[in-house]
């Protein structure tokens, strides 16, 4: 006599809702798992402004640079669903993605306008070393670029472990209203 007992599970209902599953439902569970995948790289995006940015600066009023990370889903002219993780922000003068795309990548070497004629005939060696009209020059931190590469096997290994998970999910919500069991 053995001690083990045997469970067995129907899944034929659980098919049938997958088959019989409307296009409404179908895009809320790919809409779910677009969402925590690109999650994953929003998050290991702020992991790495984070770290690399430098603890004096801040934006205009004060707030986290990591607010400028935006993930979001969205859909396509042609209907198909993706999803998006970008730190190229509106250029409004003082947003934090249109700060955090310099920082991102860097800047050249930048100097005042000319408006006065003793800026005028000077090279940018002569205004660097004077020290008249150089407003410096930002260092790229690749916080994006790095996040994307570390986290781009994960995202695509997972998303069919994410999009069962969301149309399980589905099914529960169905059931729980009383729909498809």
């Amino acid at each position: 006599m053995s001690n083990a007992s045997n469970i067995q599970f129907d899944a034929s209902r659980f098919y049938d809702f997958v088959a019989n599953m409307d296009k409404k439902t179908m895009n809320k569970a790919e809409r779910d798992a677009l969402r925590k995948s690109v999650r994953v790289v929003a998050t290991q995006t702020r992991r790495n402004l984070r770290a690399r940015w430098p603890k004096a600066f801040h934006t205009h009023k004060g707030d986290p640079p990591a607010k400028g990370v935006i993930a979001n889903v969205q859909k396509s002219t042609g209907g198909q669903l993706y999803g998006q993780v970008h730190i190229m922000g509106v250029p409004s003068k003082w947003s934090r993605g249109y700060l955090l795309r310099f920082f991102e990548k860097g800047t050249v070497d930048r100097f005042a306008r000319v408006r006065s004629r003793a800026y005028r005939g000077r090279t940018a060696d002569e205004l660097r070393s004077s020290g008249m009209g150089f407003r410096g020059r930002i260092k790229g931190l690749w916080f994006f670029r790095d996040a994307v590469a570390a986290t781009k096997q994960e995202v695509f290994s997972g998303i069919e472990d994410r999009m069962e998970d969301a149309v399980v999910k589905q099914w529960a919500k169905s059931a729980a209203k009383g729909g498809q069991l």
